[in-house]
């Protein structure tokens, strides 16, 4: 009997925060090790929130505030929080990120602490839940939610693995955005035909005309093929329709700390870029390491705009595709070069998948 009351009597005193101090190794562990580089820095960031049922505000360095009885105080990281609630408490963050509690006042209650990581956030309370992907537009967090719970089906009911995990849901996902595919392909064949027939007729008409006479040819032109001069944009409504997703997908991705721990043939943590070598030399953008799957990933983009072909334009407008098409690679090269392995084993994998689509929707 003496037992039991030890431990409540023990469990009760670790709820209480007597000094600052304790909180501030809490935050300490918020915080990501890792540092990462380039647009990939966002995930060295720490937020702070205050959550209660109705809503979820996000709090100012060097803002005092104090705590009601329903209110948590969030300290958020990439994939840890720190919450904290209780009555009478005064909470200031400093300029050198410092959380500073009930600072020269007396604490008469207990204050409730938890470190934990977002996905069991619904599990301590409700509200809470609403903290994950709360940097994002309302309508894009929900489709990242809708998006890290199929990830979360697919592992615990198919796969059990969550590298094969990542597979598995590219090429369903890939599967499921087919008849988008198949309309942008055919609006873009549709557009190449237009422009093969319109490229001729409009070089001749800028070489003869100028001014309003050359404009009032041009309409001309288009209204005799039954287009607008806009027609060339129409390929573009596919690839708008899946920027949520892409967005969506790699937040889901980049802020799922399942993925920690989880390694894949040389990759030894998912969860972050998939160094091979070590520099003492730190590149903007690159960081400090030698990544290969970034290396690989743009080997193949590059490798399906090779053999990327398209009948119904010339060979001068096939050249500038194909350029745009290699900027792309290089430009998504640097961007995800820092980024989490498994944000960049996504794209490999659709660049493989978007090759292999190509084969039959282009000709």
């Amino acid at each position: 009997m003496k037992t039991k009351k030890f431990l409540v009597i023990f469990i009760l005193f670790s709820l209480v925060v007597n000094a600052s101090n304790s909180s501030i190794d809490n935050i300490n562990n918020v915080k990501e090790s890792h540092v990462f580089y380039g647009l990939a820095s966002y995930y060295n960031n720490v937020s702070y929130y205050v959550v209660d049922k109705d809503k979820i505000t996000k709090i100012k360095i060097d803002e005092e505030l104090e705590l009601k009885d329903s209110e948590w105080f969030a300290v958020v990281g990439r994939f840890n929080v720190y919450v904290i609630q209780g009555k009478n408490i005064v909470i200031k963050v400093n300029k050198y990120n410092q959380l500073n509690i009930n600072e020269g006042l007396p604490l008469n209650e207990s204050i409730i602490q938890i470190n934990t990581t977002k996905e069991k956030l619904g599990s301590i309370s409700p509200e809470l839940d609403k903290i994950r992907y709360q940097h994002l537009w309302a309508p894009l967090a929900g489709l990242s939610r809708i998006i890290d719970a199929s990830l979360n089906l697919i592992n615990k009911y198919i796969s059990n693995n969550w590298s094969v995990t990542v597979i598995l849901f590219t090429i369903i996902l890939k599967i499921l955005v087919l008849p988008v595919s198949i309309m942008t392909a055919r609006q873009t064949r549709s557009v190449s035909q237009v422009h093969a027939q319109l490229e001729p007729r409009l070089t001749e008409i800028k070489s003869r005309y100028d001014g309003e006479e050359a404009h009032n040819k041009i309409m001309e032109a288009h209204n005799e093929l039954g287009v607008s001069p806009f027609y060339s944009l129409k390929p573009m409504l596919g690839s708008i329709i899946q920027v949520p997703l892409i967005i969506a997908v790699y937040n889901a991705l980049g802020e799922m700390p399942q993925f920690s721990g989880e390694s894949l043939f040389w990759i030894k943590d998912l969860a972050y870029p998939d160094s091979i070598m070590h520099s003492t030399l730190t590149l903007p953008m690159f960081g400090n390491t030698l990544n290969l799957l970034p290396f690989l990933a743009v080997i193949i983009a590059i490798y399906s705009t090779i053999f990327f072909k398209n009948s119904y334009i010339s060979s001068n407008e096939l050249k500038k595709q194909k350029r745009n098409l290699y900027s792309m690679a290089i430009v998504f090269f640097v961007l995800f070069y820092s980024f989490p392995a498994v944000m960049v084993l996504y794209w490999a994998l659709i660049n493989i998948l978007q090759f292999i689509e190509r084969q039959y929707l282009e000709a």
